[in-house]
């Protein structure tokens, strides 16, 4: 067994029966005759990377595993990462028992961020894996996500996602690729139902680089289309998954998606949203890595010229946020707090000469914005 390593099989849970967390539907029998395109046994992997700090939210996730229903023979290789978390993962699933078609496998590793964490999965999967889907620790999916997604990807795709559930709303409901009479021309139905369609092949970089188009618990992809591109590590705060779905989309077969929410957003530890407080130090620390995540972006493999200029535009928005944050009192108020220092003095780092022209502008701005013109000062 690889250290750090714990694996639950199917075999072991027949030795050591557990209580029932919930009602398990049954697997799909084997011996039921299915189209002949589709009794090759379907194999994917689910990574999970986890850090919480209340108990029960990755019980959720995992209920929502064991509640996949397929139509044809599948087996389900499940990867829970746990970083370094304050509620071990091991504890959250004590109690549980798992379908024959899912085999659990533990990870441990020190703090490094959902990156480095997705990335030690990618790394301990099988050989004979077909497919490859995300879910955080504290997302859902609906029951018939995998299938759906899977059945979406034979047609010729390397790449599935789909809209997810950020109530009161969704992602896709934010987005101007999706939005009514718009881009109509940049995909195409599939014969699935389920509203699901085709990126048109040269739009689809494009698009994706626009947009943050998929939660990352929206994505199946086929293992093979993955290669050995890895989450960047770097990108521990924000951007390391727009980053990868840039990329695949600059090196893939081809993109699908569904229109309905199959993938439900939680509510437990997620340091993007949690560094939205605009004058705090977690904000500078989001915005730097977002920085980086577009420098990133410009550099990939076969992006387009206006792709790129595309990213310069978003970096110069970050910076001018940078510089306005930093130039804000309230920002400095925790300056005692080491960590806070140290975000405060590398954004300073980061901005560099650019900073006291940036300040300048604002201040400029400032003062024509709550400055009368002079011939209403003299009335």
């Amino acid at each position: 067994m690889t250290p750090g390593v714990a694996t639950r099989t199917a075999r072991s849970r027949r030795h050591h029966p557990t209580p029932t967390l919930s009602a398990t539907p049954m697997p799909p029998d084997p011996v039921q005759p299915y189209p002949s395109e589709l009794r090759a046994v379907r194999r994917i992997a689910v990574i999970i990377p986890y850090f919480q700090r209340e108990r029960s939210i990755l019980q959720q996730a995992l209920r929502s595993i064991v509640a996949q229903t397929f139509t044809a023979p599948t087996e389900v290789e499940l990867l829970i990462i746990d970083d370094s978390s304050p509620i071990p993962a091991q504890d959250e699933l004590a109690d549980m028992e798992l379908p024959p078609w899912l085999n659990l496998r533990t990870m441990q590793q020190s703090n490094a961020g959902p990156a480095a964490a997705r990335n030690h999965g990618l790394d301990q999967i099988g050989p004979d894996i077909d497919y490859v889907a995300f879910l955080d620790s504290d997302d859902s999916w609906a029951p018939d996500h995998l299938q759906q997604g899977v059945d979406a990807l034979e047609l010729g795709h390397d790449f599935y996602f789909c809209d997810s559930a950020m109530p009161p709303s969704s992602l896709f409901a934010s987005l101007t690729l999706f939005a009514q009479g718009a881009n109509e021309d940049a995909f195409e139905p599939l014969p699935l139902g389920g509203q699901i369609y085709r990126l048109q092949p040269d739009r689809a970089g494009q698009f994706m680089v626009q947009e943050y188009l998929c939660q990352t618990s929206a994505v199946i992809l086929r293992r093979r289309a993955m290669r050995d591109l890895r989450f960047e590590e770097r990108l521990r705060y924000a951007g390391e998954d727009w980053l990868m779905w840039v990329r695949l989309a600059h090196s893939v077969e081809g993109i699908c998606f569904s229109k309905l929410a199959k993938a439900q957003r939680g509510e437990g530890i997620n340091l993007y949203r949690d560094a939205h407080e605009r004058l705090g130090a977690k904000n500078l620390r989001r915005l730097m890595s977002m920085v980086l995540a577009n420098r990133l972006m410009k550099i990939t493999p076969g992006i387009s010229a206006a792709a790129a200029r595309l990213t310069d535009q978003r970096i110069m928005i970050l910076r001018r946020e940078m510089a306005a944050i930093l130039l804000h009192p309230r920002v400095y108020q925790g300056l005692k707090n080491g960590e806070q220092r140290r975000i405060i003095l590398d954004a300073y780092r980061l901005m560099n000469v650019s900073l006291l022209p940036l300040w300048r502008d604002i201040i400029i701005r400032k003062m024509r914005w709550h400055s009368p013109r002079l011939d209403e000062a003299m009335t």
